[in-house]
């Protein structure tokens, strides 16, 4: 079904494939391009808001009630929200072309009209991206032919929540080849205090540990739980994964509501969202 334009709101309801599903990384490592690059579009840390898109001939705004995000890293890849699943490609610059290779991504379904088929449309088009015009608040993808087929808005990020005494809740566990989100409906949390202590929940146990931090880099320690054993698939084995991903954690990086605990070699173990 193609998606329509400008459409009534509708209400998402994103419903998991499978639990703690492991999506493979459908992509190579890739490697930004040694040619200069223009200083407007130096993008490493830079997060985008598409607003409309070009398909068969015509031009389509985003659904009401979906968003579409792009959040350039600085080690070649690109990262985003497609309107239903988190998706992640790597890509290439030289000057002002760019070449975006095939999106991997979570796998869950939201149901509304034309959401999904817009989101397999934005990924089809990342890929046939070749050049791109950035300014302050405006960055635009064109095709092969110069065709303008993705539009984007700079998103200017809100202030840094705080490390201490917010709580942070799990969205996604991330491997060097996977990203899994949670079980739905099976929250698990992290609270960090002044006194050195770090508590929540693993998905069925409570659990309480000891943290250390010094600028950015952060050490979890003596982590202890409570002993249920809760019953349904991969509660337990999703607690054991979280909590062990928690005694890696070298580092963190707080970028507006989102943390994202890393181990010693850079590498994003745990992602988290403010509670709000």
């Amino acid at each position: 079904m193609e998606p329509v334009k400008k459409t009534k709101k509708i209400s998402l309801l994103c419903i998991p494939a499978g639990l703690m599903v492991l999506i493979p990384l459908l992509l190579s490592a890739g490697c930004i391009g040694n040619s200069p690059v223009p200083a407007e579009l130096q993008l490493n840390g830079t997060r985008w808001t598409l607003t409309d898109y070009v398909s068969n001939g015509s031009t389509w705004h985003i659904l009401d009630g979906t968003t579409i995000t792009m959040l350039f890293g600085d080690d070649g890849k690109i990262t985003g929200s497609a309107g239903c699943n988190h998706y992640f490609a790597s890509y290439e610059m030289k000057g002002t072309k760019i070449s975006i290779g095939p999106a991997g991504s979570t796998e869950m379904y939201c149901m509304g009209t034309g959401v999904m088929e817009q989101e397999r449309i934005y990924l089809s088009l990342l890929h046939d991206a070749v050049s791109l015009t950035a300014k302050n608040t405006t960055l635009s993808f064109a095709d092969s032919k110069g065709t303008t087929i993705l539009s984007f808005e700079r998103i200017v990020p809100p202030s840094p929540a705080p490390f201490v005494g917010t709580t942070w809740i799990l969205d996604s566990f991330c491997t060097t080849d996977s990203v899994s989100s949670g079980i739905k409906g099976i929250p698990l949390t992290a609270v960090f205090d002044n006194d050195g202590r770090v508590t929540g929940s693993a998905g069925c146990n409570d659990y309480f540990g000891s943290y250390t931090l010094t600028g950015n880099s952060l050490s979890i320690h003596s982590i202890g739980s409570t002993k249920m054993n809760c019953p349904g698939r991969g509660i337990m084995l999703q607690e054991q994964t979280y909590l062990a991903s928690l005694g890696k954690a070298a580092g963190f990086t707080i970028n507006g509501n989102r943390m994202s605990l890393s181990d010693a070699k850079g590498t994003t173990l745990l992602s988290f969202i403010r509670q709000s």
